[in-house]
């Protein structure tokens, strides 16, 4: 690992993909543990306040052990500094990390100006906390998290009483035992075995209380429910000014947490509907994503899953969610895909929120079904009343696992940054469409923005076990527009950041 490093990335051209300098290690085995099949989150956040959109990549470690001993375990911190160049700053960073990591998430959980990272791993999490030019320390020990052991693939920063504090909700997925796991076979080679062959783990809430910590998982009503969590989408779905929790399950019935106020969460997935497609066989549910796709007001929601399953997607019809994915043509865009991570963005920046999609096999890459197992990053074009495929993304099949839509070079239009098991990951610029414009708005989270007619609210999670603490962006025409956020109601100019 060569530290300090600087490289570029299209400084010339207008849109084009090029790999990081490090490879997603993942510790698989001649025995395939199951870990070895799911890192490969990041988080795209401003570490240093200078405007340029930094990226963290957790990073995994030899298994069974799950402790890093070499730098080509260590997670990795890149600074953007400007017109797609980054520097590798993970060591003056203090970003290395010491275990097998899964995931990370941006948030000021101190609310002092500077972001702050969680990093969630096999057997806990890691709280760092920025004290500014991007230098952080890990600030674990002392601020009451503890996640009891259990493995976490995913986080989500949350502001569950509306106090001005960001709170926590940890994904956990199963428990995992080296010492007991089960050899399993495809088609007579080694290779994962499924979700069934592993206990399923309650999910966990921590409540800030003014930077420490406080396990609020029973009294929530969180700990109550036992899966196997892949991915957390947090959106005021009955827009009562309460953030809720939408959690996708491996193989298991999907949780919606409604908030209740005062700490309380109730489990109503399978009264809204989103508890399992209309089959009612739950699928191997993986990354997901909440916002307004139809621009009526309501977020909706979409999650991925393996081959021959489809794509769920839900539009928000106020009392309950209706299953879209038939009517919107996913059902049959989204057959042959086996996915991860999958993230709303406007990636042609005509006002509608278009799907981006990190796809590749769950198997291992060496079993018996490895030579079809990479696949393409997708884009799913949203054309108002159905999506469409999209113009091909520059970057090749791998096994993707995280992706995070973001404006890395503030030309006013989404890059891509994905990673990819035992792959160097990708950043991928994208050339904004001739006559294009755009802005951007930054709010506080929660906050629900229109422009136009277009809605978006703010969250910080991205897909599958990753993180986007990036202001939100909306594809608009030439002329000025208005935006709605809170109380306050502006005509501004396009082409701009603003904070209301």
């Amino acid at each position: 690992m060569r530290l300090g490093l600087r490289f570029a990335v299209c400084v010339v051209l207008p849109a084009c993909a090029a790999s990081l300098p490090m490879s997603l290690f993942t510790g698989e085995t001649a025995r395939k543990p199951l870990p070895a099949t799911m890192p490969g989150g990041i988080a795209v956040f401003d570490a240093d306040n200078d405007g340029l959109l930094d990226i963290f990549f957790a990073n995994g470690a030899p298994l069974p052990a799950g402790r890093k001993t070499s730098p080509l375990h260590s997670n990795r911190f890149f600074r953007n500094r400007g017109a797609m160049r980054f520097e590798d700053r993970t060591a003056a960073a203090g970003l290395a990390g010491v275990g097998y990591d899964f995931a990370a998430a941006a948030g000021d959980f101190d609310r002092d100006g500077h972001i702050d990272l969680l990093v969630s791993g096999l057997r806990g999490l890691t709280l760092y906390r920025n004290r500014g030019q991007g230098i952080f320390e890990d600030v674990t020990a002392r601020s009451g998290l503890d996640n009891l052991g259990r493995w976490s693939v995913g986080a989500a920063w949350l502001d569950i009483d509306n106090d001005g504090d960001l709170d926590l909700f940890v994904v956990n997925y199963v428990r995992w035992d080296a010492a007991t796991e089960k050899a399993c076979v495809v088609e007579g080679r080694p290779d994962f075995c499924h979700p069934r062959f592993y206990e399923p783990q309650p999910n966990a809430l921590f409540r800030n209380d003014g930077g420490r910590f406080t396990d609020i998982s029973v009294e929530s009503g969180i700990a109550q429910h036992a899966g196997k969590g892949m991915a957390a989408a947090v959106a005021d779905f009955d827009l009562d000014g309460r953030p809720d929790i939408f959690v996708t399950n491996d193989r298991a019935f999907n949780f919606l947490f409604h908030n209740l106020g005062n700490g309380r969460f109730s489990e109503i997935a399978f009264e809204s509907g989103v508890a399992v497609p209309a089959s009612g066989n739950p699928p191997s549910a993986m990354g997901t994503d909440a916002q307004d796709y139809d621009n009526d007001g309501r977020p909706d929601l979409v999650y991925t899953a393996l081959r021959d399953e489809t794509f769920p997607l839900y539009r928000n019809a106020g009392a309950e969610f209706t299953d879209a994915t038939m009517t919107s043509g996913l059902s049959t865009l989204t057959r042959a895909m086996a996915g991860w991570s999958i993230v709303f963005a406007d990636l042609d920046n005509d006002g509608r929120k278009d799907l981006a999609i990190a796809r590749g096999e769950v198997l291992s890459a060496t079993g018996a079904k490895g030579a079809t197992g990479r696949e393409p990053l997708t884009w799913l074009r949203n054309t108002g009343a159905r999506f469409e495929a999209g113009a091909p993304i520059a970057a090749p099949p791998q096994l993707y696992r995280g992706l995070v839509a973001a404006d890395l070079d503030n030309d006013g239009c989404l890059d891509l940054v994905a990673t990819a098991l035992q792959a160097a990951p990708q950043v991928i610029k994208r050339a904004c469409p001739p006559g294009s414009h755009w802005l951007k708005v930054i709010a506080p989270p929660g906050a629900r923005v229109s422009v136009d007619g277009q809605w978006r609210h703010v969250t910080y999670t991205s897909g599958y076990a990753s993180s986007c603490h990036c202001p939100l962006h909306f594809g608009v025409g030439a002329g000025p527009v208005r935006v709605k956020t809170g109380e306050k109601d502006m005509t501004v100019k396009v082409d701009q950041v603003i904070q209301p």
